[in-house]
């Protein structure tokens, strides 16, 4: 909710897809620490990482947008590495938790092929975002779907908040006149 009201108040020009991103996020929040409504709160997160994807997509020439595929279909084969191999029982929440992966593999490799094309700053925050994100994500599916531990739990709220502060500070790079 900070970083949302930080990146509103300190962006002149705010892109409404980037406030329907970061708004996005904090209804997923709010939503997914009650394990009831898991599922909810990854479809808006996924909604939120699609958001993401359309920021970045227009950006790409034809040429790149082959080496688009490439990355998705690495990070993809993570993802289901992670997806049948980690998570024991995921219940009700499946269908929920794949689309999640897809979303995220896709922004990733929008955002990896964007850094490797510009290596400016703000790209580099962008996929540093989604990287920490992958992994706080990664630790907290484990946790809550195998054995709650506390420790973990905490490692993974504190990498998911350092990823959300690397996306306020990589959309604010981003602007013009900052």
């Amino acid at each position: 909710m900070v970083v949302f009201l930080a990146c509103f108040l300190k962006i002149k020009n705010v892109d409404k897809r980037i406030l329907a991103f970061f708004f996005s996020i904090i209804i997923a929040d709010t939503t997914i620490v009650n394990l009831r409504n898991f599922a909810f709160g990854l479809y808006f997160h996924s909604l939120s990482f699609l958001i993401l994807c359309f920021l970045s997509y227009s950006f790409f020439k034809k040429k790149v947008r082959k080496e688009i595929i490439n990355y998705f279909l690495i990070f993809l084969i993570l993802f289901l590495i992670i997806f049948f191999f980690t998570i024991k029982d995921k219940g009700d929440a499946y269908i929920s938790i794949f689309i999640y992966g897809i979303s995220i593999c896709l922004a990733t490799s929008l955002l990896f092929t964007n850094y490797l094309k510009m290596m400016i700053p703000a790209n580099y925050m962008l996929f540093l975002a989604v990287a920490t994100r992958i992994l706080s994500d990664s630790i907290l599916t484990v946790v809550l779907f195998n054995n709650y531990d506390i420790y973990y739990a905490v490692l993974a709220y504190s990498i998911y908040f350092v990823s959300n502060y690397l996306f306020y500070r990589g959309f604010l790079l981003k602007q013009p006149n900052n």
